[in-house]
C-alpha cells in the first residue's frame, strides 16, 4: 500500500458559514445501469443541515448528478418528505431496481430515509421511488417506526436503511433498531422483505443481535457478489468491540444464520481493523474472483489507538470465510481522520463506487471544514491499486 496526502479530493458539498450541526454527512451514491444518458450515470445523497434555501423549510435529502462517472457533479433535485410533514433528516440511501418488481420497472430508483419531526420525537424509515431517473419522487411505504431519535438513552428509534434484491428477486431493506430492550437487545440489525417492491413489507427479522442489552450492531451495508452469495458489513458499538466492522455471509440475501453470529472481523494480521461507519462493496479487479473492499470512519490498532494509515486505507480480501485475511490498500479519498480533527462526524459513512471494469474507485466522505466542527462532503475517483 501507498499513501499520498495530497489525494485529498474534491468538494461535492461545502456548507456555508454558520450551517448549523455538523454542516454535512452520510453520504451515499449510486450508478444508474438504466439511465439513456451517453455518460455513466452517478446519483449521489448525503444529510445536509439547514437544508433549505430558506431555513425554516423541513430538512431534505439534496440529489446531485455526475453524467462522466463521478469526475465532476452537479446539483440535479432533491427528495422531500411528502408524506410526514416533517422532513428528511437522517441517513439516506439509493438504490436502482435491477429487475422488474412489483408495479416498478427496471431502473426505477428507489431512496429511502429517516423522517423526523423538529422535536426529534419520533423516526420513520420511509420509502420514495422515482421513475425517471431521479427528477421526481414519490412516497411508497414506511419500513419501520421508532422513537425519540436519540441514540444509547433508552430511546426506541430506528436508523440506517440499506436496500438489496434478495436471490428470489424481492426486495429487502435492511435497517438498525433500538425497539427491543425488552428482549435484551440494546440496539440489532434487523431486515424486512416485500415480494411488491417496497409497497407492502412482511414481518421483520433479526440478522445481527446481540443479547444482553450492552453491544449496538448497526449500520448495515449489502453487496451481492458474483457467486450470488451475499456479504453484509456493520458496526458493533460497546464494550466490547468498540465500533469494530464485522462482515457477514448469506446465500440469499435473507438468511444470516444465528443472530448472535456476529461472523468475523475487517482486520489485518497485523490487528488493524476497520471501526465505525462500514460500508462494503464487491469490485471486478484483483483476479477471477474479484476482491471485497470496506471502508470505515478509523482505523485502529489491537489496543485502539489509531493504526498507521488512518483516513487512507481501505481493506481488501478475496476470502471472506478467514479470520485476518484481510490487505490494506491505498484509498482514493484520503482525509483527516475523526482522531486527527477531534470531531465525530468526519467520515461518517464512506461509500464506494468501483467502476465497471474494476479499475478505478469512486469513494465519497464527510470531511472537516477547516478548524470548525463542519464537514463537507468530499470525493475522489482513482485507479484502483490492489498491490
Amino acid at each position: 500500500m501507498t499513501t499520498d496526502r495530497n489525494r485529498n479530493g474534491n468538494a461535492l458539498y461545502t456548507p456555508p458559514e454558520g450551517a448549523p450541526g455538523s454542516g454535512a454527512m452520510y453520504p451515499r451514491v449510486v450508478r444508474l445501469e438504466h439511465d439513456d444518458s451517453e455518460g455513466e450515470t452517478l446519483l449521489a445523497t448525503f444529510e445536509r443541515y439547514g437544508s433549505g434555501d430558506d431555513e425554516a423549510e423541513q430538512p431534505f435529502f439534496p440529489l446531485y448528478r455526475s453524467l462522466d462517472g463521478g469526475e465532476t457533479w452537479s446539483r440535479f433535485s432533491e427528495i422531500r418528505d411528502t408524506r410526514n410533514g416533517w422532513g428528511l433528516r437522517y441517513q439516506p440511501t439509493l438504490f436502482e431496481l435491477s429487475e422488474s418488481i412489483g408495479s416498478w420497472s427496471a431502473g426505477t430508483i428507489l431512496a429511502a430515509g429517516n423522517s423526523i419531526p423538529d422535536d426529534r420525537s419520533r423516526t420513520k424509515i420511509d420509502v420514495y421511488a422515482s421513475e425517471d431517473g431521479g427528477r421526481n419522487w414519490s412516497f411508497v411505504s414506511t419500513v419501520a417506526t421508532g422513537g425519540k431519535a436519540v441514540p444509547q438513552v433508552g430511546a426506541t428509534p430506528v436508523w440506517e436503511p440499506e436496500f438489496a434484491i434478495d436471490a428470489d428477486g424481492n426486495l429487502v431493506c435492511y435497517f438498525a433498531d433500538e425497539r427491543h430492550r425488552e428482549e435484551g437487545y440494546n440496539q440489532l440489525v434487523g431486515h424486512r422483505v416485500s415480494s411488491d417492491g417496497g409497497r407492502t413489507w412482511d414481518e421483520q427479522v433479526f440478522d445481527v443481535a446481540i443479547p444482553g442489552g450492552e453491544e449496538r450492531p448497526g449500520m448495515p451495508v449489502v453487496t451481492k457478489l458474483p457467486d450470488g452469495s451475499y456479504a453484509m458489513a456493520f458496526e458493533i458499538v460497546g464494550p466490547t468491540y468498540d465500533g469494530g466492522i464485522f462482515v457477514k455471509t448469506s446465500p440469499d440475501g435473507r438468511s444470516w444464520g444465528e443472530p448472535a453470529d456476529i461472523g468475523s472481523p475487517v482486520r489485518t494480521a497485523e490487528g488493524y481493523q476497520l471501526t465505525n461507519g462500514p460500508y462494503i462493496t464487491w469490485t471486478a479487479a484483483g483476479g477471477e474472483e474479484g476482491t471485497v473492499l470496506v471502508s470505515g470512519k478509523t482505523l485502529r490498532d489491537r489496543e485502539g489507538q489509531q493504526a498507521p494509515g488512518s483516513g487512507q486505507t481501505l481493506l481488501a480480501t478475496t476470502d471472506l470465510s478467514g479470520f485476518d485475511s484481510w490487505t490494506a490498500v491505498s484509498a482514493p479519498l484520503q482525509f483527516d481522520d475523526a482522531i486527527d480533527v477531534g470531531h465525530q462526524a468526519v467520515g461518517w459513512t464512506t461509500p464506494l463506487l468501483p467502476s465497471r471494469d474494476g479499475e478505478r474507485l469512486l469513494e465519497l466522505t464527510s470531511t472537516s471544514v477547516g478548524d470548525e466542527e463542519r464537514c463537507a462532503i468530499s470525493y475522489a475517483t482513482e485507479p484502483l491499486d490492489l498491490c
